[in-house]
């Protein structure tokens, strides 16, 4: 299992090829701890299913507004561990 984070968002990668997402929102606090709360989190779905416009539209479930760059960096994120993922079964 492997989490992959951006500021708003979570990615939950599982060994069977699953993906979940979860998207916060971040209060900040005078003392230098920001909490997450958990504003949505959906069903694991399959890896290829897990795409820009699936994440854009869970995300628009909760937020009006958000920044695309971050959606953006979430899935390369995926598709880096992906690709280093790809390259360890090959090698095996």
């Amino acid at each position: 299992m492997k989490y992959i984070h951006t500021k708003y968002l979570e990615a939950i990668i599982y060994d069977d090829g699953k993906a979940k997402l979860s998207v916060y929102n971040i209060r900040k606090s005078p003392y230098g701890w920001s909490p997450h709360q958990l504003l949505f989190s959906d069903y694991a779905i399959s890896l290829k299913d897990f795409t820009y416009d699936y994440v854009s539209n869970k995300v628009a479930e909760v937020y009006a507004i958000f920044p695309n760059e971050e959606i953006h960096n979430l899935l390369n994120q995926i598709k880096e561990y992906k690709n280093g993922w790809s390259n360890k079964k090959n090698m095996l």
